[in-house]
């Protein structure tokens, strides 16, 4: 067992969700690092639910980049980074995808 098989034990109970890479037959699972409502804190802050931040396995996120998109709980996001932390884990940093008209 590598230290990827672990990582999806600590998934399971999560608030995971189903990443699916749009263009590619690929899904995984994430868990959300921000609550997708959004939030004012103060004046000083507020958390956008069209702006989530994702966590995940770094071989799930590999490859995702500013021109990738995925698809999440319905909506189409625009990915805007992906960094790993050197655990085997990632931060994937999202943006909802503008319709075209």
């Amino acid at each position: 067992m590598n230290i990827h098989d672990d990582l999806d034990i600590f998934f399971i109970g999560l608030d995971a969700v189903e990443i699916t890479v749009c263009g590619e037959d690929r899904t995984f699972i994430a868990y959300k690092n921000t609550d997708m409502d959004s939030v004012s804190l103060g004046r000083a802050m507020t958390l956008n639910p069209d702006q989530p931040t994702m966590t995940c396995k770094d071989v799930d996120g590999a490859g995702l980049d500013q021109e990738s998109q995925v698809i999440m709980e319905g909506k189409t996001y625009d990915v805007l980074d992906f960094t790993t932390d050197g655990t085997g884990l990632g931060e994937l940093e999202l943006m909802l995808a503008q319709e075209e008209e």
